[in-house]
């Protein structure tokens, strides 16, 4: 046999393996899913009980719904936006970009978080908003109305409380909740409006205490969970928001499940 005919073979052998083998396996596609700030903590336990459970992927980035939306818009890949408010999804709406589901997954809380050092601490929260309307406090964190739905909330919480100026050189606008937190934690600070749901964090556990807000002091915060792309793993991970699992770790949190559909 000659050298050619072995080479020839030796291909053919080749192309039988690799015919044999199969094509090489997919890499488990990640789910990338983008999520308001004040779901941060919470959202990373449902997360890591849904990869636990199916060992599938999700990599979540926060931020104000405001700011997530415009990057949604402009093309970030995100398969599952989770805003805190209708609007966020308006605005998805309006310019005609992808929504293949929606519906309401939660309602939110907001309270006020008066630090262990503050000249506030220790006061019920008619004492508290006394001292609001008088303007005998250092500094109040909250999260910025024009991009945050929880600012919003709480500026419309704090007005119907009677507090109509705020002095602009003791106000902390963080650019999300989650900044809000930490403005409030950082010192120098004797109030801040946050989600309710912090409190059952461990880093602010035992830094401060929380007051809860009335609910019919603001709108209502709704918590939404939108599908924009339509892959298996997205709806998975869509679907597996709203199992008695992810409820669970949501009611732990101070959140309201919602099975009533988005209209």
């Amino acid at each position: 046999m000659n050298q050619g005919i072995r080479g020839c073979i030796a291909v053919l052998f080749i192309l039988y393996c690799i015919t044999w083998i199969g094509p090489p396996v997919r890499a488990e596609e990640t789910v990338l899913v983008a999520a308001a700030a004040n779901l941060s903590h919470t959202l990373e336990e449902i997360i890591a009980r849904y990869e636990d459970h199916t060992g599938n992927k999700v990599r979540a980035s926060y931020g104000a719904s405001g700011n997530l939306t415009q990057q949604v818009l402009q093309g970030a890949p995100f398969q599952v936006f989770l805003p805190a408010d209708r609007k966020s999804l308006d605005r998805l709406q309006m310019k005609n970009h992808s929504i293949v589901a929606s519906n309401v997954l939660a309602r939110g809380r907001i309270g006020f978080f008066v630090p262990r050092d503050s000249s506030l601490a220790g006061q019920d929260l008619k004492s508290l908003l006394h001292a609001l309307q008088n303007g005998k406090y250092r500094r109040l964190a909250l999260a910025n109305p024009e991009t945050a739905p929880y600012g919003v909330a709480a500026m419309e919480a704090l007005q119907k409380a009677g507090v109509w100026v705020l002095e602009e050189d003791k106000l902390l606008l963080g650019e999300s909740v989650a900044q809000a937190m930490q403005f409030a934690l950082s010192g120098g600070v004797d109030l801040g409006v946050v989600p309710l749901s912090y409190a059952s964090l461990p880093e602010v556990a035992g830094k401060g205490e929380f007051l809860e807000i009335p609910e019919n002091w603001h709108q209502p915060l709704l918590q939404y969970r939108v599908l924009l792309v339509d892959t298996a793993p997205a709806r998975g991970f869509y679907e597996f928001l709203s199992s008695p699992t992810a409820k669970e770790i949501l009611k732990y949190h101070g959140y309201e499940t919602q099975l009533t559909n988005d209209h």
